[in-house]
C-alpha cells in the first residue's frame, strides 16, 4: 500500500475557483486507487495572519512545523500538494526527505504583484532581478488606470503607494517561492504555457504537463435553444486579472438586443451602473445552475489579462456546447488548435465585437463528439491514470537509488 499525503489549501463551501474544483475531482480521482491509501491536510490562515502577513506572501510557512510533524506521524511514501501552501509543504517535504509533487495552478505566488502583467495584454517571462520587478512594480499602478481597473488619479492614491510597497516586500517571497519549487521531485502544471514560463527558471525535466484539470462527465446534453445572452465567469473575489475591466467595455458594443450574465461574484454597484441595462449580475450558483447558463448562452467570454494556467471555464463551456472566444494567453488554447469552437482573439475591442458578430451569425457546431473527446481528455479517470504513474515513477527511481 502505497501511502499519499496530500497538502492543500481548506477551501469552502462555496469555492467557485478552478483550483477548487480540480482538487475536488483528483482527490476523488485518487481515492478509486486500491493501491493507495490517502491523507488529507488542509489549512487555512487565521483572518489576523492573512490581515498582515497574506500580503506580504510568507503567512503559509508558519506551517511549516505542523506540516513535517504531519509527514513524520503519518509517514508517507510521497507528498502531493498545490496552491499557496505549496511551498512550506515542499519545503517540509524535502526537510523529512520524502518526495514530493508539486502542481502549480497559477503565477500569483510567483509575481510579486500576483499577476504577470507587465504591458497591455503583454505577460512576464519570470523574476529577472529585482530591479526589472522592481520597474514593473513602479509602472503596475499606471497600468491598472490605463486598463480601466482604476480611475484616473488613482495611482497617486495612499492605497497605491503601500500596495507598491507591499508588492517590492512580496518580491522576496516570490523569489524564495522559486527557489523552494526547485526542491519538488516533480513540478506538475495544465498546460505546454506554464511549462514554458516555469522553464525559465526549473530544469524542463522536472516539469510535467498532465492533467490536472479533470472534470466530472454527465450526460452529454442535446443542444438547447440558446438565448440572446453571453456568459463570463469570474471567482468570488475581484477579477481584474480575468478580464472584468474590458468585459465592462465590450458590454457597451455587443449587439443590442443581448444581455452579459456576469456570475461568480457580486460586482461593486458604482462599477456597473451606467451599464445595467445590459448586463445580469449574479453571485455564487451551484454546477447545476452553472451548467444551464453555459447551455442557454450563445458565448462564454474569457479575456484573461494574465497568463491563465489553463483556463476551466474553457472546457466546461465546451461541455455544454456553448462556444468560447478567448485571449491569446490562456493555457487551455493548445489543446483547441483548429476548433471553430474556440476563438482566440487578442485583447482590443474592435477584434472581439467583430468576432461575437461573427459566432452570432453563423454559431459553430459542437457534437457529442466533441464533448465526448473533451471528457475524455480531461477525465477524472485520466486524472488519476497521469497522477499515479508519475507517483509509481518517482517511488521506482528512489528505490534504485536506495540500492
Amino acid at each position: 500500500m502505497i501511502r499519499v499525503l496530500i497538502v492543500s489549501v481548506r477551501y469552502g463551501k462555496k469555492s467557485t475557483g478552478g483550483a477548487a474544483k480540480s482538487f475536488i475531482n483528483i482527490f476523488r480521482g485518487l481515492l478509486q486507487n486500491q493501491n493507495f491509501e490517502l491523507k488529507l491536510y488542509s489549512r487555512t490562515s487565521s483572518k489576523l495572519v492573512k490581515k498582515i502577513l497574506d500580503p506580504l506572501g510568507f503567512s503559509y510557512f508558519l506551517y511549516l512545523p505542523l506540516i513535517i510533524r504531519v509527514i513524520k506521524r503519518f509517514n508517507p511514501h510521497i507528498v502531493i500538494t498545490q496552491s499557496r501552501i505549496a511551498f512550506s509543504a515542499t519545503l517540509a517535504a524535502k526537510i523529512a526527505k520524502v518526495p514530493i509533487v508539486t502542481l502549480v495552478r497559477d503565477l500569483s505566488d510567483i509575481c510579486p504583484k500576483y499577476t504577470d502583467i507587465i504591458a497591455y495584454g503583454k505577460a512576464c517571462k519570470g523574476l529577472k532581478s529585482r530591479e526589472i520587478c522592481y520597474q514593473c512594480i513602479n509602472y503596475w499602478r499606471s497600468l491598472r488606470v490605463l486598463i480601466g481597473n482604476r480611475p484616473r488619479g488613482w495611482q497617486y492614491t495612499f492605497k497605491a503607494i503601500s500596495s507598491t510597497i507591499r508588492y517590492k516586500i512580496r518580491y522576496f517571497a516570490s523569489k524564495l517561492n522559486l527557489k523552494v519549487l526547485k526542491l519538488a521531485r516533480v513540478v506538475v502544471v495544465a498546460s505546454k504555457t506554464m511549462k514554458d514560463i516555469l522553464a525559465n527558471h526549473i530544469d524542463s525535466k522536472n516539469i510535467k504537463v498532465i492533467n490536472i484539470t479533470p472534470i466530472k462527465q454527465n450526460q452529454i446534453n442535446q443542444s438547447s435553444l440558446k438565448k440572446n445572452q453571453f456568459l463570463f465567469v469570474i471567482p468570488s473575489y475581484e477579477a481584474a486579472h480575468k478580464g472584468l475591466d474590458f468585459i465592462l467595455r465590450l458590454s457597451n458594443v455587443i449587439p443590442k438586443e443581448f444581455k452579459l450574465i456576469i456570475v461568480g461574484a457580486i460586482i461593486e454597484t458604482d462599477k456597473i451602473a451606467s451599464m445595467k441595462h445590459k448586463i445580469i449580475n449574479i453571485g455564487h450558483v451551484n454546477k447545476n445552475e452553472l451548467d444551464k447558463l453555459y447551455r442557454d448562452s450563445q458565448i462564454t467570454f474569457v479575456p484573461s489579462f494574465y497568463t491563465e494556467a489553463f483556463g476551466r471555464v474553457i472546457i466546461e463551456s465546451i461541455a455544454n456546447k456553448t462556444p468560447v472566444i478567448v485571449s491569446p494567453n490562456c493555457g487551455a488554447n493548445s489543446f483547441f488548435i483548429n476548433k471553430e469552437f474556440l476563438k482566440e482573439v487578442p485583447l482590443k475591442l474592435s477584434l472581439w465585437k467583430n468576432m461575437i458578430e461573427e459566432v452570432v451569425e453563423k454559431p459553430p457546431v459542437i457534437t457529442n463528439d466533441d464533448v465526448q473527446d473533451l471528457y475524455t481528455l480531461f477525465s477524472i479517470k485520466k486524472s488519476k491514470d497521469d497522477l499515479s504513474k508519475i507517483i509509481k515513477d518517482i517511488l521506482i527511481e528512489t528505490k534504485k537509488k536506495l540500492v
